[in-house]
């Protein structure tokens, strides 16, 4: 499992998000009921599976894959950037 290494600057979880409060609650809300996590929105436009840090720090114990993957040394935190390969 990847993880973004730090927050982006339109991070979900930050002042300077680019979507509501209400959409915001909404993902979080779907993502929990599905047992899954929130893909970093700058991967997800470089095709790349990537958590968003913002929710990893806030719910990583609420996931399945998040549970593991600490439990198996992980996750792998990225820098999701030009020079990601």
């Amino acid at each position: 499992m990847e993880v973004q290494i730090k927050q982006c600057d339109e991070c979900l979880f930050s002042d300077n998000k680019i979507v509501s409060e209400a959409r915001k609650k909404d993902v979080i809300r779907t993502c929990l009921k599905e047992n899954t996590y929130f893909t970093c929105h700058k991967a997800t436009a470089k095709n790349m599976n990537v958590c968003c840090k913002g929710y990893w720090d806030m719910y990583r114990n609420k996931f399945n894959l998040g549970r593991i993957a600490q439990r198996i040394g992980g996750p792998n935190f990225v820098k999701v950037d030009d020079d990601h390969p």
